[in-house]
Parts: C-alpha cells; sequence; structure tokens
C-alpha cells in the first residue's frame, strides 16, 4: 500500500516536473524576444542640443520600458548621411532616425505646409503644440510619411532665429541689399522680399565667407549662430533676433514594419515619451538661448531685437507669394486637398499665435 502511494507521488512529481519544464520552455522565448534593440541614425554631432534630446528620448523609453526596448546610436550620420535618411528609415537600415523636412520638400510636401508664414506662435512649446495638432487633423501627413513606410514618433521645433554680421543690423530694413547667407527654401524668399541678396553657402563655410566679406550677414537660428561663433568676426558685431514663426521642422520616425512589430505597451509608451519631447526642447532651447546671448554680449556683440510689428509687416510682404509657391508645389506633386491643409494650418497658427 505504501509502496503505491509512493510510486503515484513519484510519477505525480515527474508530471508536475514536466509541465513546469514544458512552461518555461515555452515562455521562455517570448520573454526573451521582448528585448528589442533598435538603430537610431541621425546626422546631427553626438554633441549638441539634437543629440541632447534625442539621447533624453532614448532613454526614457527604455526606462520606461524597463530596458525591453534599448537602442544603438548612430550620431554625425554614421550609419546614414543626412539627404538619405528617409530612404535609410524606409528600408530599414536604420528602425528610429531623424530627417530634417526642408532636405525633403517634394517628398514631404505636406510637411512642409507651415514654412511659408512668418507670423505666428514664437515658443518652442507653442510650436510644438501647434504641429501636433495640425498632424492630429491632417491624416494627408500621415499618409504621406506612410507611403514611404514611416510613422512619426516626435516632431522636433527650432529655437529663435537671427540675422548677424559685422555691419550695424538693428532692423530687418537694415537688411536691404546685405549679402544674407541663409539655408534656402522659404528662408531665402523671406529674406529676399526684405531686399536681401540671398547667398547660399554651406554652414561650415560660413565663417571664412564673412571674415572675407564675401558675406555680410548670416539667417539662421540664435543656438547656431553662436556654435559657429560668428559673433566674434569684425571689430563691430551686431546680431538681430527675430522673434518669428518658424515653419521648418525635424521628425524623428520608426520604420513601419518595426512599428507594427511592436506590442501595444511599447507603442504607448514610445508615441508618449515621443509628445513629450517636444516640452524637453522648449526646456533646452530656452535655456541655451539665454545662455548664448549672455555669452555673445559680453564678447562685445552689440544685439537688437526684432518688434512684433516689424514682424506683421514682413509677414505682409512675404506670406502671400509663399503660400502661393506652397500651393504651387503642392499640386505639383499631386497633394489632394492642399487648399484645405494650408487653410487648416492657418487658422490653427492664428490660435496657437501668444
Amino acid at each position: 500500500m505504501n509502496w503505491g502511494k509512493s510510486h503515484f507521488n513519484v510519477h505525480r512529481n515527474m508530471a508536475i516536473a514536466l509541465i513546469i519544464g514544458t512552461l518555461i520552455l515555452f515562455f521562455a522565448p517570448s520573454a526573451m524576444a521582448k528585448k528589442i534593440t533598435l538603430r537610431y541614425a541621425s546626422y546631427n554631432p553626438p554633441r549638441g542640443m539634437g543629440a541632447q534630446t534625442a539621447i533624453w528620448m532614448m532613454d526614457e523609453i527604455t526606462k520606461r520600458s524597463k530596458e525591453d526596448v534599448n537602442f544603438q546610436q548612430y550620431f554625425g550620420g554614421t550609419l546614414i548621411k543626412a539627404r538619405e535618411t528617409l530612404r535609410g528609415i524606409q528600408r530599414g537600415t536604420a528602425d528610429m532616425g531623424y530627417l530634417f523636412v526642408p532636405y525633403f520638400p517634394k517628398e514631404l510636401q505636406t510637411w512642409t505646409v507651415a514654412e511659408p508664414f512668418v507670423q505666428g506662435p514664437v515658443s518652442p512649446a507653442r510650436r510644438g503644440s501647434f504641429f501636433w495638432e495640425l498632424y492630429d487633423n491632417s491624416p494627408e501627413m500621415e499618409k504621406q510619411l506612410k507611403q514611404w513606410n514611416q510613422k512619426v514618433v516626435a516632431i522636433r521645433v527650432f529655437g529663435m532665429h537671427s540675422v548677424g554680421g559685422s555691419k550695424p543690423i538693428k532692423s530687418l530694413i537694415d537688411l536691404k541689399n546685405q549679402r544674407v547667407r541663409c539655408a534656402g527654401g522659404y528662408d531665402a524668399l523671406h529674406m529676399g522680399d526684405f531686399g536681401a541678396k540671398i547667398v547660399f553657402l554651406k554652414g561650415s563655410e560660413v565663417y571664412s565667407a564673412m571674415q572675407k566679406g564675401a558675406v555680410d550677414a548670416n539667417y539662421t537660428p540664435l543656438t547656431s549662430y553662436y556654435k559657429y561663433r560668428l559673433y566674434e568676426i569684425g571689430k563691430n558685431p551686431h546680431l538681430l533676433l527675430i522673434p518669428q514663426f518658424v515653419g521648418s521642422i525635424g521628425l524623428v520616425t520608426i520604420n513601419l514594419d518595426t512599428w507594427n512589430n511592436l506590442s501595444a505597451d511599447l507603442k504607448k509608451i514610445i508615441s508618449e515619451v515621443g509628445r513629450e519631447y517636444s516640452r524637453i526642447q522648449d526646456e533646452k532651447i530656452r535655456e541655451l538661448e539665454k545662455e548664448y546671448i549672455e555669452n555673445m554680449k559680453t564678447n562685445g556683440c552689440n544685439i537688437f531685437q526684432v518688434s512684433k510689428e516689424e514682424i506683421k509687416n514682413w509677414a505682409e510682404v512675404t506670406q502671400g507669394p509663399s503660400k502661393i509657391k506652397w500651393i504651387t508645389s503642392a499640386r505639383e506633386q499631386g497633394v489632394s486637398g492642399a487648399e484645405q491643409l494650408l487653410e487648416r494650418t492657418e487658422n490653427l497658427i492664428r490660435k496657437y499665435t501668444e
């Protein structure tokens, strides 16, 4: 009797052990599969605000996912070059990455819809909120990214723009007939409408050109003006701060195939962090701009700021032709509902203007 009971217990224990072993084998691969490594690519250098905010985003995703998502970081164009990022993420060379929208004016036409405007929300936080609401109400924008096998994760806005050089510049009117370097696109159109003679140069070539007098001034974000140390050129450097609306943006996108393979929980985490990215940007931009302005003043740079009235006058001159240019280009690219998208953009700009 005892032998039979003992024999039964042995078989029962073996059965339990077998079941537990089977469960371990079944669930172990699933647990291991939760650990995901995503490749993030950006042409931005590993230092600087662009990298800092991107690293914050990746670290936050890793933390909130309890390290189920980790990142391999490729900055400085080491994985994909700047103008190849759209196709690189599309193909899956990178799972996630940073796109500067003005590099892809035709491919991402709908995402350039705010570029014709110079009057609107100025603070990075309000512009971030504006762009997210525009995106949430514009299926055309999501559709266009989807054509490139991508989904937006975060929207990067830029800080205050400025124009400066060795000649006195106290207002936008002073730019008339000056040789002003800018990146191109609508920036060139806006500056040209104020009578500036536009010069196109790479950012790395500007310092030398301004030193030699080939360029009188450079129109760029304040943070870039400081980074390239342009404020130290000449005996009487001037910098004009322009509290304008800046419609150029960058996007952090994720490959759609990668996205579709993520769990619902991970998608939620990535989406939430992407939305918070704008707040982190705002804090960082304001902090750096304040520091940079003080440093430039200390170094003898004469700094002035454009008034709201002057921005309004500028808008009256340049926004009309710029909107016509955008509509014409959108039609040529076959963008459906381009007029409605532009109208929606203009209405939201008014809503968010301080």
